[in-house]
């Protein structure tokens, strides 16, 4: 599957000493393009600027999930044990316990937005500034063996 996915199909169709099935390009070329994937990506990997990046996804993504699990626990703790508080009206049909349960369903919509929001400003330039330094490292290395 993987190898659909990669073009690798393409590769096989001709016969033997033939075409794209060559002996050029066949488990030795695949072996120096995974080298070479290999070699890169574990350079990207100790680039200070991709550890940066890693970094601030990790607090991000862990503010988010904090304020999240948060607010989901303490509707939970409120509904086991304030009865009485969540049972108040609020208006009409419309308790205290209802308008949090719709609340949930606002703070994740929010929390989204806040991630989109948030990731264009620290995550994204930081990212397209990493993946243009690779494809200028793979334009001056000569070889398309890989896609960044």
């Amino acid at each position: 599957m993987v190898a659909y996915m990669e073009g690798g199909h393409r590769r096989r169709s001709g016969g033997r000493g033939e075409g794209p099935d060559s002996e050029e390009d066949g488990p030795a070329m695949d072996r120096r393009r995974d080298a070479h994937r290999a070699r890169a990506y574990e350079r990207m990997s100790v680039d200070p600027s991709f550890v940066v990046l890693r970094r601030r996804f990790a607090l991000l993504a862990g503010a988010l999930v904090s304020v999240f699990l948060l607010g989901h626990l303490s509707h939970l703790l409120l509904a086991a044990y304030a009865r009485d508080l969540m049972n108040m009206r609020i208006a009409d049909s419309v308790n205290v316990a209802l308008a949090m349960g719709m609340g949930q369903f606002a703070l994740t919509f929010v929390l989204a937005w806040g991630f989109v929001r948030l990731s264009e400003r620290a995550l994204d330039p930081l990212a397209r500034e990493l993946l243009e330094r690779g494809r200028e490292e793979e334009g001056a290395e000569g070889t398309g063996a890989h896609r960044w």
